[in-house]
């Protein structure tokens, strides 16, 4: 099958929530061809994530280095978003930091340096994934098929600075640390450019980029009401119908 072939039946696979599946794709550059392809089919792109981005995650999904996904513009949705439970087969989310562009980042060489004159701010986001009851741990096919991301809800800023990360959902914490990101944020943009660029793929203005988790996947369901706040930056919310 073609990459973009492929590409039609994971659109598809998607569009009705169908189970994940595995298909048959030989290695990395195959991977992000698909990907390429199934954008080209689903976008617009209104943002990218990170995933994989601590070192004890790469061999669990027999990759090299970590990955990168598409974020759909129609799925990046305000702080205080309702999502429906029912419109996702396994509803989980990812509590991040996002970094907002504001000027396009050059098609050359990034570092977290650079990158981070191209950033208008830093904001809590949470992302939100449907796993399509996934029991796959194939690194290509996840990249493939978008690292499972079904959108963003984008938080509220109110302030520059990176402090304690608290995450509830219900009553229950799932963090309260000091230091809870998987790398610094300038760190995990500078690779996600270079990463598209090397596709052909520029970040532009406006883009939200999705710097990595700082817990593990969170499932939740109906009637769940979740906050992500980090002192000094800012603070976002949901809730689940």
């Amino acid at each position: 099958m073609t990459p973009m072939s492929l590409a039609i039946q994971i659109a598809k696979d998607r569009a009705d929530r169908s189970d994940f599946a595995d298909y048959d794709i030989p290695d990395i550059q195959t991977a992000y061809a698909v990907q390429d392809a199934l954008t080209a089919l689903e976008g617009p792109v209104g943002g990218y994530k990170i995933a994989w981005n601590r070192p004890e995650l790469l061999s669990g999904f027999g990759v090299e280095a970590p990955a990168g996904a598409r974020v759909l513009k129609r799925s990046i949705l305000p702080d205080g978003a309702v999502l429906s439970a029912q419109d996702h087969s396994t509803l989980m989310l990812e509590p991040e930091i996002a970094a907002v562009l504001a000027e396009d980042i050059p098609i050359v060489a990034q570092d977290a340096d650079s990158v981070a004159r191209h950033v208008g701010y830093l904001v809590p986001a949470f992302e939100v994934l449907d796993r399509r009851r996934a029991a796959s741990r194939d690194g290509l096919n996840i990249i493939a098929q978008g690292v499972f991301n079904a959108g963003l809800v984008l938080g509220t800023p109110s302030g520059d600075q990176i402090g304690a990360t608290h995450v509830r959902i219900g009553d229950t914490v799932h963090c309260d640390s000091a230091n809870a990101a998987p790398e610094p944020p300038m760190d995990a943009l500078a690779y996600l450019a270079n990463l598209y660029a090397a596709r052909g793929v520029q970040l532009r203005q406006g883009d939200v980029i999705l710097c990595g988790a700082h817990t593990p996947l969170l499932p939740v369901a109906a009637g769940d009401d979740a906050r992500m706040a980090i002192a000094g930056l800012g603070e976002v919310t949901l809730r689940v119908e």
